[in-house]
């Protein structure tokens, strides 16, 4: 849809993470632990960590299949493993996302045990990404300011991932997304965003093509780290 693609014809990355969750929401529904269900328990998912590594970005007239399943359990972590193929049925990226469930009222981590019915649902179907790892920390210069508004509100009365994905998505101009391909970004999430606070982004090159991120509020607090790899067209 127009609305999902960028100047350039291609889907823009905020438009495929929200695809990304949209099909692990789907997925949860359908086997009793989405985000409502939970919500009934007073608790909620919540994604630490994200990874997504793309081969071709879709465009214009592409149908998309993005596949989904669990992949492990932990004490406080699962992995959600994903494959995305176009309509020739090829496969064109992997993304990973680590969640965890927190309580409501006390916005703290809850034990999966909680939960035991998720390791039913583990599929053994390993694809070629790993779990994502930490984002190393940066210095940096600021490249972009946020806010967060209204329209940045989920059910979990907090940011979702991609008004962090946006931000860093912002730090480049059009001119340098004219000469270079998105093929991997990282997101580790530390701190809740939420209503009215506000920040700046920092960055840093610290390879050809390769940038580090780091989310910061006004009073100090570092709500994420990420990375963005480019490959030049």
């Amino acid at each position: 849809m127009p609305e999902h693609v960028d100047f350039q014809k291609n889907i823009s990355p905020i438009a495929l993470a929200d695809k990304i969750l949209n099909a692990a929401g789907s997925d949860a529904d359908e086997h009793g632990f989405g985000l409502m269900d939970l919500h009934e328990k007073n608790c909620s998912w919540v994604v630490s960590r994200f990874f997504m590594e793309m081969e071709s970005i879709p465009t214009v007239g592409d149908n998309l299949t993005i596949e989904t399943w669990v992949k492990d359990v932990g004490n406080v972590f699962t992995t959600r493993n994903f494959r995305i193929s176009n309509g020739q049925h090829k496969v064109i990226g992997y993304s990973v996302l680590s969640w965890a469930i927190i309580d409501l009222e006390t916005r703290k981590p809850i034990p999966l045990g909680s939960l035991s019915e998720l390791n039913r649902f583990i599929v053994e179907d390993e694809i070629p990404l790993v779990a994502p790892t930490k984002v190393p920390d940066i210095e940096g210069d600021i490249a972009n300011k946020f806010q967060v508004r209204y329209s940045d509100i989920d059910l979990n009365v907090h940011t979702n991932v991609l008004k962090y994905l946006q931000g860093i998505c912002d730090c480049f101009s059009l001119d340098f997304y004219s000469r270079h391909v998105l093929k991997r970004v990282e997101i580790n999430f530390l701190k809740e965003l939420e209503y009215g606070d506000k920040g700046a982004i920092y960055y840093e090159k610290v390879a050809d093509n390769d940038f580090l991120f780091k989310m910061v509020t006004n009073d100090g607090v570092v709500v994420s780290r990420s990375r963005m790899v480019f490959e030049v067209k």
